[in-house]
């Protein structure tokens, strides 16, 4: 490994990497920042597998190396866990390499697992990365040997909310002071996450939805933690026959390290809609590229997953001015002010969040206050001040 140059006025050369070639919420907030990054203050080269990040990366002008990469579970399994550690190990050497190639000063691994990763190149002469946090670990033998590897190993932790970062607390022994986790929310591309810039009755004439019937929205990866299922239940629970809703994502992740059965419960959602005599109000659209175009379309946006990390789509409904009504657990409360910005509802309660859908759905005048109010909030997740504080963790990394 070349060694670290003194801070100057050259930019900083930044490696980083990422386990997985898809593009969900750690991807976007990724790429979001790297796009904020200025070319004076940073040169950055992505390590990834070959696909859809990657093309992304390319098409922000910026180097790509491919690297292995891993599906690495948090669970412990004899029929697994050896060949998930044989794809770390060779990932970190990969790693390892590209540092070298690059003559980077910084590696940055953007998720828990690439942060196992680019920790594994420390053996091959890597320095000890920034480990960004994105995810919520449930409590198990598995997820917290992960994390306490992180607390040992990197050479800062940067944590998506404060909810994220309070997980370090129960381990044995937490990292404190210097080495505490920094929280830095996520950044919203507020330039394309603007109300101005899209016509609601064009946004669902676009996507073929109803054009005056009150909309909802659910958007995320289908996957039981998600609650898209509930999202269904509050829609018959709403008390309003006219409205409807949009269930946008696709069951993404399957394999060892998925916590869930993603594909039976994608195919089961038509099946609840049926049962509870909605099914001719739900619209099931797939993964939806123009996310802005389909939150123009929409009245109100549910985010009723069993925890957020962080809850991205939280801020990009807000920034598209909506009223938001978002689980109570992890993020959110972070993002939201309840009852001023948004609203707070714990989750897997549909009949609660049916009753409050019901009214907001009834009362325009409060919507149209809520969601300006979110939008004038959605500010404070600026891509440059998002940056900004990143490149300062960078610094403080380097001394």
């Amino acid at each position: 490994m070349s060694p670290r140059r003194p801070l100057g006025r050259d930019p900083l050369r930044v490696l980083v990497v990422n386990q997985t070639a898809s593009t969900s919420g750690a991807e976007l907030s990724l790429l979001t920042l790297l796009a904020a990054i200025k070319p004076e203050d940073a040169t950055v080269t992505v390590a990834s597998p070959e696909g859809q990040l990657a093309d992304r990366v390319s098409e922000l002008g910026l180097e790509h190396i491919a690297i292995r990469g891993t599906d690495a579970s948090f669970r412990l399994s004899p029929r697994t866990t050896p060949p998930e550690l044989l794809a770390l190990a060779r990932s970190s050497w990969q790693v390892a390499r590209a540092a070298k190639a690059t003559g980077a000063d910084v590696i940055h691994a953007n998720t828990t697992r690439a942060g196992l990763i680019a920790i594994g190149a420390r053996r091959f002469g890597a320095p000890a990365p920034l480990v960004h946090v994105r995810d919520w670990a449930p409590p198990g033998r598995a997820a917290d040997a992960v994390l306490g590897v992180v607390a040992r190993r990197a050479g800062v932790i940067v944590a998506n909310s404060r909810h994220v970062a309070e997980q370090f607390g129960r381990l044995a022994d937490p990292p404190r002071g210097r080495r505490a986790p920094r929280v830095i929310h996520n950044p919203i591309d507020l330039a394309r996450f603007d109300p101005a810039r899209h016509d609601r009755h064009a946004a669902r004439a676009a996507l073929g939805l109803p054009l005056d019937a009150p909309l909802v929205g659910v958007v995320g990866q289908l996957t039981p933690w998600k609650g898209q299922d509930d999202a269904i239940r509050a829609l018959a629970a709403s008390g309003i026959d006219e409205a409807h809703l949009v269930v946008a994502g696709s069951a993404k992740f399957a394999g060892p390290a998925a916590r869930f059965d993603n594909q039976a419960f994608a195919e089961g959602l038509p099946a609840l809609a049926t049962e509870l005599g909605v099914a001719d109000r739900v619209h099931f659209t797939g993964e939806i590229d123009d996310v802005p175009q389909l939150l123009a379309a929409l009245d109100v946006l549910l985010v009723p997953s069993w925890e957020e990390a962080f809850g991205r789509v939280v801020v990009e409904g807000m920034a598209m001015g909506l009223p938001v009504i978002a689980t109570s657990n992890g993020g959110p409360p972070e993002i939201i002010g309840d009852n001023r910005t948004g609203f707070l509802l714990p989750p897997r309660e549909p009949d609660q969040w049916g009753s409050l859908l019901g009214v907001l759905l009834r009362d325009p005048d409060r919507r149209d206050r809520i969601g300006a109010a979110a939008r004038d909030a959605a500010r404070d997740y600026d891509p440059a001040h998002h940056a900004a504080a990143v490149l300062a963790v960078y610094r403080d990394l380097l001394g």
